[in-house]
Order: C-alpha cells, then sequence, then structure tokens
C-alpha cells in the first residue's frame, strides 16, 4: 500500500505544504494514520477521497498544534519582555546616542540628505528636486552614509548593530 499510495500522498500534502520536508513528514504521519484507522477504512467507498480528507485533517490539526505553540510561546515571550523592560530602554537609549554620533559624523551634503530621507521621509526624487542634485547622487549619498554608520557601530559597538538597522529602517 505504501509503495502504491506514497507518491499520491506525497503530491496531497505538497498540496497543503508547499514544503517538501513538511510534505515528506506529514506523508508518513498520514500512512501512520491510515494504520491506526485501517478499521474505518470502507472499500466500497472512494479511497482517494478518503486519502485526501485524512491528510487535510492530518494537516489542519498540525496548524492548530502550532497555533497553539506559537500562543504558548508569545504569552512567555511577553513575560520575558516585562523582565527585560528596563534593560532593553536602556540598550535603546545608548543605541540612539551611537546613531545620533553616527549621523553627526557624516559629512554636511550626506547627513541632510540621509535626515531628509529617514527623518523627513523624503522620496529620492523629492530630495534631488530639493537639494538640485540627480537621484543617482542621492542614492550614492545614502549608500554612502549607511556604510558609515554601519562601519561607526561595527566600531564602538558591535552588539548594537542590529539596533542601528532596526533604527535606520524603522
Amino acid at each position: 500500500m505504501y509503495h502504491r499510495y506514497r507518491q499520491k500522498i506525497f503530491g496531497y500534502a505538497y498540496h497543503f505544504t508547499r514544503c517538501r520536508e513538511e510534505a515528506e513528514e506529514l506523508t508518513q504521519d498520514s500512512f501512520v494514520r491510515l494504520w491506526e484507522n485501517r478499521a474505518k477504512v470502507d472499500p466500497e467507498k472512494n479511497f482517494d477521497a478518503f486519502l485526501y480528507t485524512l491528510i487535510r485533517n492530518n494537516f489542519l490539526g498540525r496548524l492548530r498544534k502550532k497555533a497553539r505553540e506559537k500562543a504558548y510561546s508569545c504569552e512567555n515571550l511577553v513575560q520575558e519582555q516585562s523582565f527585560n523592560a528596563i534593560e532593553d530602554e536602556l540598550d535603546a537609549k545608548e543605541s540612539k546616542q551611537l546613531a545620533h554620533k553616527a549621523i553627526e559624523s557624516l559629512s554636511p551634503q550626506v547627513k541632510k540628505i540621509y535626515l531628509l530621507s529617514r527623518n523627513d521621509y523624503h522620496t529620492h526624487e523629492e530630495i534631488s528636486q530639493l537639494m538640485g542634485i540627480s537621484k543617482n547622487t542621492v542614492n550614492n549619498h545614502l549608500k554612502k552614509s549607511l556604510g558609515i554608520m554601519r562601519k561607526y557601530f561595527k566600531t564602538y559597538s558591535p552588539e548594537t548593530i542590529i539596533s542601528l538597522v532596526v533604527m535606520i529602517f524603522c
């Protein structure tokens, strides 16, 4: 039975998961469930429909389990976050100070373009019109500013590089 229906069950499983590894796990688990429920198999009814239903229910059961696990882990995360709130606030302040120092280390034109982009949320085209330079120059200056800031953070605080990335893009 395994050799006869393995490909079909895998195809059904892949239809649900869109992931080869998960589909393989679901296929194996479905064969186990098929064996456990072999007494329920009615030879008069459509066996393919039974297989499809078995896999679908198995997949939905896994989704429910993942949702419960995620909900549980989120509850734990909220508790951990409240314990670390003071430390996180101090880290955020330190990261902001480093980011401010990094911005101050930029050349005046690069700094102006960076601030227009990140603080004032202007597009590259708007900045090029405001400053009378090409969009390509704006793009180059922004790349340069981000490179300088990354280097600054690596030099002065390697453990806060992630904070920089979050601050730059948020």
